[in-house]
């Protein structure tokens, strides 16, 4: 049996299918935080879900395709980041707990941003 592997043409269709969905239903959700000044730290973690979620979907993928625990550990742990993710943005939106939007928080969000940049750039490398 052969294995089929996902193209770089594959996972831009896929990244760009989830931006697009991703962007549509949350730009009317957070409109309003964009409004009252908050367009960064929202900014951030759209990104952040979109990363993540594009990464997700991609280890699922991969794990679906070969069958190893470890990759299913890399599935795992790019649905738990992503989940956190969206559990923050959401708090954004409905607060369920106080959350304080201090530099500490963006350079932290920031950075989370960034780590998955650079596995989403390493995925198509």
């Amino acid at each position: 049996m052969q294995q089929v592997h996902l193209e770089n043409k594959g996972k831009f269709k896929i990244l760009a299918i989830i931006t697009c969905a991703l962007i549509a239903v949350s730009v009317p959700l957070f409109l309003p935080h964009f409004e009252h000044g908050h367009g960064i730290h929202t900014i951030i973690h759209i990104s952040g879900i979109i990363l993540g979620s594009f990464l997700t979907v991609v280890g699922a993928i991969t794990y679906l395709e070969y069958k190893r625990p470890r990759l299913l550990l890399v599935f795992l742990a790019f649905f738990a980041i992503t989940t956190a993710e969206i559990l923050s943005a959401t708090n954004m939106l409905f607060v369920f707990w106080p959350s304080y939007s201090s530099i500490d928080s963006m350079i932290t969000h920031l950075l989370i941003l960034m780590m998955l940049a650079f596995f989403s750039i390493g995925i198509f490398r």
